[in-house]
């Protein structure tokens, strides 16, 4: 079964609570996941053991640029971020990775499976 990882503290967090409703990731993985599909959804460092945090159905999948995200999909993603540019601050301080405002991301809107 395929997993989505997480590998903030903050993010561990927010999935124990069952606050995280997406995740946003850099660039098209459309090809990865699919609407409809079963997942676990874990945490854990890169090339480390993972915990299972819960089992998890994807319930939609977007591509767009980062510019038009929408406030509802940052909150779903980590609920201190407003903006756009609240989020490229955090991603790139999180992920050590460059982006900008055009560049392109995956939203992957999951559920709990419960039972």
């Amino acid at each position: 079964m395929q997993a989505i990882n997480f590998t903030l503290p903050e993010s561990y967090n927010a999935l124990q609570a069952r606050n995280t409703v997406c995740t946003i990731r850099y660039g098209d993985i459309t090809e990865r996941y699919k609407e409809g599909q079963v997942i676990n959804i874990t945490f854990g460092d890169t090339y480390t053991k993972k915990t299972k945090v819960y089992t998890a159905y994807i319930d939609k999948v977007l591509v767009k640029p980062i510019r038009l995200l929408t406030g509802q999909e940052l909150n779903g993603e980590n609920d201190k971020l407003n903006t756009n540019d609240e989020f490229l601050a955090w991603y790139r301080s999180a992920f050590k990775k460059p982006m900008n405002r055009s560049d392109v991301v995956t939203v992957i809107y999951f559920s709990e499976i419960i039972g």
